[in-house]
């Protein structure tokens, strides 16, 4: 049932009470919406049926999904009738709800080309007139909604849809779990970021491992167990500082700020998880926290540094692990650096800057003052001492 609102969400007036209350916050509020499948429950698949699957002659359904990747029963998005069914859908949710924008569910399914897991993310144009088709839908409604697409198909296709102004997802899961493992193999960020588009990034997401679990279970030694939580805390806070300090959107989970260590697997995968706010009143606990919050901070009032013509550079591969990684961006005369190590081990870490000078700490990390001069090789070169998972942001104003 499209057109209703879960129960879960309370009664159709405390929906609305509640997308009010947001935007008197200031919060905007996306809803998730699925429109790849739909279980036979579905009155449009129950008009067209046949025995256990929707019918030959549904005009609503594939019988087969031509993708790998289908749950319960596949909408055709290449019929005049879906199509309709979906934009007056998105249309109703806007008008009715005032909601901001939506996040689409498993966009690659959008397909009706034949194709298996190694050729689905294959550039599909059919897929992407669809998509222009739901968003020119949306935005004839409210022009500034936001509109984010689960995709992770070809590279050429993403763009092509982001400049149609659209959002996609980017999962860097695996590194930064890697990161907080201490493990260096795999563990580049460098795909967080591609200049003019914007990717929604997530370390962590309803669908993967927290970082910290996997820290706790699977770590490195003097990370792993529960005797070594600030250990862990740190390095969840090193993730963030080479997170934040990325130009473009990021997501983050339930919980994640406070280094949430249950499995995802815990009541079964999508069952549910133990709420933890007694978290806050753990030390290391509230100090990742409060990294978060002050890394926020450092986003919203320095929003320059991350608009489409700054100057951004990044050293984070895997090859910068054991020399330490760095950050920094440059506009309007001024400047930031990250310099983070990832290294299990005590240790001097040499950055490049684009500014000699004077750097200062960001307050909400320091007080400290640093003299960036010209190396023999013309860098503005700063080298500071650091424990592992410890970072330094600095600013050049």
């Amino acid at each position: 049932f499209f057109f209703a609102m879960d129960k879960a969400y309370g009664t159709k007036t405390m929906y609305k009470q509640f997308i009010d209350a947001c935007h008197e916050a200031g919060m905007a509020v996306i809803l998730d919406v699925v429109y790849n499948h739909a279980t036979g429950n579905n009155p449009l698949a129950k008009l067209y049926w046949d025995g256990d699957k929707t019918a030959k002659n549904n005009p609503y359904f594939n019988v087969e999904a031509p993708h790998p990747y289908s749950v319960f029963h596949d909408f055709n998005h290449e019929s005049p009738l879906v199509r309709k069914f979906v934009k007056r859908n998105l249309q109703f949710l806007l008008k009715e709800y005032k909601v901001d924008g939506f996040r689409f569910d498993l966009t690659k399914g959008f397909t009706q080309t034949s194709c298996t897991e190694s050729t689905a993310s294959n550039y599909d144009a059919g897929r992407i007139a669809v998509l222009k088709d739901y968003n020119a839908a949306i935005k004839e409604v409210k022009k500034d909604s936001y509109v984010i697409l689960e995709h992770f198909c070809d590279s050429k296709e993403e763009n092509e849809l982001a400049a149609d102004g659209m959002h996609l997802w980017r999962n860097l899961n695996n590194a930064y779990c890697q990161s907080a493992m201490g493990y260096a193999e795999n563990s580049s960020f460098s795909s967080l970021y591609e200049k003019n588009t914007a990717w929604v990034g997530f370390m962590e997401s309803h669908d993967e491992e927290r970082t910290a679990y996997k820290a706790l279970t699977d770590g490195a030694s003097g990370i792993s167990g529960k005797s070594n939580l600030s250990a862990r805390m740190k390095r969840e806070a090193l993730n963030a500082a080479f997170f934040f300090t990325v130009p473009g959107p990021k997501m983050i989970w339930q919980f994640e700020e406070l280094g949430y260590d249950i499995s995802i697997e815990e009541n079964g995968r999508t069952g549910k998880k133990p709420v933890h706010w007694d978290y806050l009143e753990d030390a290391d606990r509230k100090a990742l926290h409060d990294t978060y919050a002050s890394l926020m901070k450092f986003r919203k009032e320095n929003p320059r540094f991350f608009s489409s013509d700054a100057d951004f550079t990044w050293y984070v591969s895997d090859g910068n692990w054991d020399d330490g990684r760095f950050v920094y961006g440059s506009v309007d005369g001024k400047s930031f650096a990250v310099i983070g190590n990832f290294s299990l081990t005590k240790k001097d870490i040499t950055a490049w800057l684009p500014k000699s000078g004077t750097w200062k700490d960001y307050p909400a990390f320091g007080s400290g003052t640093y003299n960036v001069t010209k190396d023999t090789d013309g860098h503005n070169s700063l080298t500071v001492n650091l424990a592992p998972g410890e970072f330094k942001l600095i600013i050049f104003e």
